[in-house]
């Protein structure tokens, strides 16, 4: 395997890297939200709602290790997906169970984002090593 993105900077990374994020999330939860036929936000919005999502849950993750209680699948997993349809039930004209299709569809596309990423990577690097 050739060279991966954890030998960069790690300061240099997040500022590249972050905004990416910001944007392919706030994508994947417009595109999620035509899937689940809910009138789509505008951008600034979908973006303010992706900060707002991970404000929520970096919260729930710090009260979580503060209490003891971050191990196992509810807490790993289930709640931040449960906090997450909250805020898109309250940021967007929807109800409870469409807030959590919509979040599924979002989980989804935001892994297959991410293993394009990957992929794309992993390319462009072996692509060099073979120069």
């Amino acid at each position: 395997m050739g060279p991966s993105l954890a030998q960069y900077d790690a300061l240099w990374m997040l500022a590249a890297l972050v905004p990416v994020a910001l944007a392919a999330a706030a994508w994947a939860l417009q595109m999620s939200c035509g899937f689940c036929s809910v009138e789509p936000p505008e951008f600034t919005h979908a973006v303010s709602m992706v900060v707002m999502i991970a404000i929520a849950n970096a919260t729930l993750r710090l009260a979580l290790q503060i209490t003891g209680s971050a191990y196992g699948m509810a807490p790993q997993y289930l709640i931040p997906a449960l906090i997450t349809s909250a805020v898109i039930a309250v940021a967007l004209p929807t109800t409870p169970f469409s807030a959590l299709t919509i979040t599924i569809v979002q989980i989804v596309l935001c892994a297959l984002i991410y293993v394009a990423f990957t992929w794309v990577q992993e390319a462009a690097i072996t692509s060099f090593m073979m120069l």
